[in-house]
């Protein structure tokens, strides 16, 4: 298949490399601007959970505080009933007075050093809490700076790919500018829009570069002649002589 002797000679191949090549540097410029911005939001993503991570534990700080001051007062109240037990069992009357008090003692002591044990637990729970928190400021804070440094630099090389980008914008209107309105159709529909290669060598054993498809010899001396576009009629792409690579 041949697009018509209308675009006959090397130059328009040339031409329409030439804007391929502009094609694929904006595609490149594209997927950074890109990667650039999911770097940003992973990172972002990454303080977002160190914050909430950090909130978490500052919450289990203060349950543990309250904790503490919750069994403080149970220890106090206890030693308050333990000291006003041994003072009754001082004026006891009988031995089923001492007894009684004695054991109502026994008791007093019991649930002060349960008291006491749950109070020395969570102390060492807040502990343990605000250790965690103090690691997990220190990692948000690291995160927080690294987001702050590296969101500068991408801000710095994104106005440059932006800067780019529309430098090439007005080079491939320059260069479609140059080419034939039928050549340039066909390389729009070759190359999906310059989403994709629109142009491929005819290899030295005659077959599409990109495909594989064997290309009439008929065909192969028109494209190594350079006569006109050719197309393979395998997967749609321009065949050009291998030389113009």
């Amino acid at each position: 298949m041949t697009a018509g002797e209308s675009m006959q000679g090397t130059d328009i191949v040339e031409e329409l490399l030439t804007l391929q090549e502009i094609d694929h540097r904006i595609l490149k410029i594209e997927d950074q601007l890109e990667s650039l911005g999911g770097e940003v939001a992973g990172l972002r993503e990454t303080v977002e959970t160190l914050e909430a991570q950090v909130a978490r534990i500052r919450a289990e700080v203060e349950e543990a505080e309250g904790r503490v001051r919750q069994f403080h007062r149970a220890v106090e109240a206890g030693r308050a009933t333990l000291k006003r037990l041994e003072a009754r069992s001082v004026a006891v009357a009988n031995m089923q007075q001492h007894l009684a008090v004695r054991s109502e003692t026994d008791t007093a002591r019991r649930n002060l050093r349960a008291a006491e044990d749950d109070q020395l637990d969570a102390m060492q729970d807040v502990e343990t809490a605000r250790g965690a928190l103090k690691a997990a400021e220190a990692e948000l804070g690291e995160a927080t700076a690294q987001l702050a440094e590296r969101s500068t630099a991408v801000e710095g090389l994104r106005t440059t790919l932006e800067g780019d980008l529309l430098h090439c914008g007005v080079s491939r209107r320059t260069q479609e500018s140059r080419l034939d309105r039928r050549a340039l159709q066909l390389y729009r529909t070759a190359g999906g829009g310059g989403r994709q290669a629109a142009l491929a060598e005819l290899t030295v054993d005659g077959v599409c570069g990109r495909c594989y498809t064997a290309i009439p010899k008929q065909q192969q001396t028109e494209i190594r002649a350079r006569r006109h576009l050719a197309i393979c009629e395998g997967c749609g792409i321009i065949l050009y002589p291998g030389s113009l690579a």
